[in-house]
């Protein structure tokens, strides 16, 4: 494992880390036999495989084992936010991944009393795992082969599609500021990218928990100004993950977008 700025691992972002791996592991032996996969449409932008059905489930099985008790809320089988909760999205980008495009991966957050304290997300494609704890210093991460995304000349911001006209405000925020957008649909690629340095942020409206824990725990601590907002209307989560350099020139602005019950 290459680590990051923290050597120091607690157990249950060990836990987390083993978790996210060996569920990514599973997920790309349904990857590498796409086209046998039963898919349904939740809606006409939004598909759920066999896979996404079948990843989740093992990840519930394994947290079960290892924490018997302890609720578990995902994208697939639902759940209810407690105190203490697993958070998790078993294949996020499912339209990357049924598309046979490798930017997609697995995300399991930790949350306790309305904030995810631990988080781990794996992109098995890009050989990327990394997870941290908000009560020790750093991130650990594993890039085995350093596949660079990274675009120096251009700072670059993603974001991924929402309310049309709502994204269309916030990209001319951003593109205002001289900032590049990039749309790769998928939250843990864009949250990924963002704490590994390779851009300068990632921001997205109408998200669940399950969207983010895992990757608000690995952009605190990796320094970045991470901030969810939930709507008051919809209970859908804003989610902002910026560099420090952005975060003073446009924070003030995003701020003002949705302000009800920030978490941090």
């Amino acid at each position: 494992m290459e680590t990051g700025s923290s050597d120091t691992i607690s157990s249950r972002q060990k836990f987390a880390e083993d978790l996210a791996a060996g569920a990514a592991e599973y997920a790309l032996g349904y990857f590498r036999r796409l086209e046998t996969l039963e898919v349904e449409s939740k809606n006409p932008l939004d598909f759920v495989s066999e896979a996404d059905r079948s990843v989740e489930r093992l990840i519930r099985d394994r947290i079960q084992s290892a924490y018997p008790g302890e609720d578990i809320v995902g994208e697939e089988g639902g759940g209810n936010e407690s105190d203490a909760f697993w958070s998790l999205d078993p294949i996020d980008g499912t339209a990357n991944f049924l598309g046979g495009i490798p930017l997609w991966g697995v995300s399991i957050g930790f949350c306790e009393n309305g904030e995810p304290t631990v988080g781990a997300i794996c992109i098995p494609l890009l050989d990327i795992l990394i997870s941290a704890d908000q009560n020790l210093p750093g991130i650990r991460y594993n890039r085995v082969q350093k596949t660079e995304f990274r675009q120096s000349a251009i700072p670059t911001i993603v974001l991924m599609r929402w309310n049309s006209s709502s994204f269309r405000e916030v990209e001319d925020t951003f593109r205002g500021a001289g900032l590049s957008c990039m749309n790769i649909r998928c939250s843990v690629i864009g949250s990924a990218f963002a704490v590994l340095g390779m851009t300068q942020g990632y921001y997205q409206e109408q998200l669940h928990m399950w969207d983010v824990a895992a990757a608000y725990v690995l952009a605190k601590n990796a320094g970045l100004h991470t901030r969810i907002r939930r709507n008051g209307f919809d209970e859908k989560l804003t989610f902002s993950i910026l560099s420090p350099e952005v975060h003073k020139r446009l924070g003030d602005a995003l701020s003002k977008r949705e302000p009800e019950h920030v978490v941090s």
